[in-house]
């Protein structure tokens, strides 16, 4: 079955020969947001929809999962209540199903059957090969989602990587939302969201975008959260994004993580009350993937928030042995996961932030102040502060592991010590990226790094009037040789093929998210041997 006849069939709401749209038992519903499946195991997957168009107390959806598009013989069924409580949203946990196989399933209600999702189970013993798409950071009102397009219509997927920033919760005239009224992606609220309602709208509009409906019903989804999923910056007691006007940062927190857990086919469990999604997958003897937090759980405070901060007062906070980025119990989690396997040929980490380190080159001279003659005066003041950061070469992202060194340290000696070959994902920064994560002191890498880009959110270059394209990058490799690639002007995904051989990683970019029409390309692959992680990424 090739998936691009499958996706023909996969967007709005189906209605089933000789069944009626609505039937005088019930209200007239609809399946506008599609099917999603996520969180594969070897014998189970969550199942998520939502049914619209109906205001009742509480709605009995079935569920039916087979081995074939047209479900006949189905070989597990289930029901959900729904109701205004969960939002009308339906998360089945389909259980008893065969390891490693396409499977495919559908939602009925009151007579309207939902769209046919392909959904695949993880496999067990000897596994030869496995692909995941890694994506993040998708923000609707700034550009289309090609991305989403590109990866639902390939058939050598087994999974969708998601490391966060599924939503964005600003308001129309703020952050990346200058193409929104021309593109007709108004953000739904049009104000910042912080209430659980204003939640639900955001992730309700994202859900219903036909691109982001044909990827979720193409492959399951493996998710973690980032900031923009609650407010930027967050971390565990608080983000940038909030002031003390806008209420409690407790209940803003609980009400983002309620609507994400309703709006998204993930499963989570609970630590004396605080939400955990950090978790394991096994495929075979091929590979593990843990995917972790680091945006809440454990996450302390960055250590250049606050008012009339010095240099020295960061660079204190720096130095500080306990500040974490996992917290204890996460990071002690992650040792006993990884110590406990010793079969898969790779361990692969899938987490939000940037690990590699990051000196910033010096601005002044890449940056073209007088090429745009309407520059407001508060754009100027920006960035000539940020040329003034950046004298001496200065690391300056501290929402990512440079602002938790000494725990980035940490990290790399568990992966060292408890993995044979480690692969580690990240995204957030809206650049396609890969590097060799050394330790401190040392010339010798423990792990590889692999970044995608944005799905549409905009990069550093958006931004920066550059003196010719391509500045800050080659500026930044020059300054990092740790780093092996960097692309911040495109946006794109990372196809990750993994074999015992070698993880390749496939940088896919598009050229435009602001038209229909676009173009996407490969531009660049890059590998590492299994039992040779010290040597590096290589060209493939």
């Amino acid at each position: 079955m090739k998936r691009r006849s499958f996706l023909g069939g996969v967007v709005g709401t189906t209605v089933l020969p000789g069944i009626g749209a609505c039937t005088a038992a019930g209200d007239p519903i609809r399946f506008e947001h599609g099917v999603a499946s996520g969180d594969p195991l070897p014998g189970s997957v969550i199942l998520w929809t939502r049914v619209s168009g109906t205001a009742a107390e509480a709605v009995e959806v079935e569920w039916e999962v087979a081995d074939n598009e047209s479900m006949h013989d189905p070989i597990a069924s289930g029901t959900f209540t729904t109701g205004p409580d969960r939002d009308y949203t339906v998360k089945a946990d389909a259980a008893g199903l065969p390891p490693g196989q396409p499977l495919y399933y559908r939602f009925h209600a009151n007579g309207t059957y939902s769209p046919v999702g392909h959904t695949k189970t993880t496999s067990v013993g000897r596994v030869e090969q496995a692909a995941f798409a890694v994506v993040s950071c998708s923000n609707f009102p700034y550009g289309f989602f090609h991305v989403y397009r590109e990866i639902a219509n390939r058939n050598d997927l087994d999974a969708v990587i998601h490391l966060g920033d599924y939503i964005y919760e600003y308001g129309l005239g703020e952050y990346a939302t200058e193409y929104a009224e021309a593109l007709d992606r108004i953000p739904d609220p049009p104000t910042e969201i912080q209430s659980l309602d204003e939640y639900r709208r955001r992730h309700a509009q994202y859900k219903a975008d036909p691109d982001s409906i044909a990827m979720h019903a193409s492959l399951p989804l493996i998710a973690v959260w980032d900031d923009h999923e609650l407010t930027n910056d967050a971390w565990r007691d608080g983000a940038q994004n909030h002031q003390p006007e806008e209420g409690s940062w407790p209940e803003r927190r609980d009400a983002a993580i309620q609507a994400w857990l309703e709006w998204m086919p993930v499963r989570a469990s609970h630590d004396g009350g605080e939400t955990q999604i950090f978790r394991n997958y096994r495929f075979g003897d091929l590979l593990t993937l843990t995917m972790l937090d680091t945006r809440l759980y454990g996450r302390d405070m960055q250590p250049d928030v606050g008012d009339d901060l010095t240099r020295e007062d960061i660079g204190a906070r720096l130095q500080d042995p306990s500040r974490r980025l996992l917290g204890d119990r996460q990071e002690q989690w992650l040792r006993d996961t990884l110590s406990a396997d010793d079969a898969a040929t790779w361990q692969i980490i899938g987490q939000q932030v940037l690990v590699s380190p990051l000196h910033s080159p010096d601005l002044e001279p890449l940056l073209d102040m007088s090429r745009d003659p309407n520059m407001t005066s508060e754009a100027r003041q920006t960035l000539e502060g940020y040329i003034a950061a950046s004298k001496g070469n200065p690391r300056l992202l501290f929402d990512t592991w440079d602002g938790y060194p000494l725990a980035r340290e940490d990290f790399l000696a568990t992966l060292a010590e408890h993995a044979s070959n480690p692969v580690v994902l990240s995204g957030d920064l809206h650049t396609s990226l890969a590097g060799n994560l050394i330790p401190y002191g040392s010339d010798t890498p423990v792990a590889v790094e692999f970044m995608t880009g944005s799905v549409t959110s905009p990069g550093f270059s958006q931004y920066l009037p550059e003196v010719h394209p391509g500045a800050m990058r080659d500026a930044t490799l020059e300054l990092n040789p740790w780093l092996r690639y960097m692309e911040t002007d495109r946006r794109g995904w990372v196809r990750l093929a993994v074999s015992h051989e070698s993880v390749v990683g496939e940088w896919n970019l598009v050229s435009t998210v602001h038209d229909r029409e676009y173009t996407a390309t490969v531009d660049r692959r890059l590998e590492v041997r299994a039992g040779a992680i010290a040597d590096g990424l290589q060209p493939s």
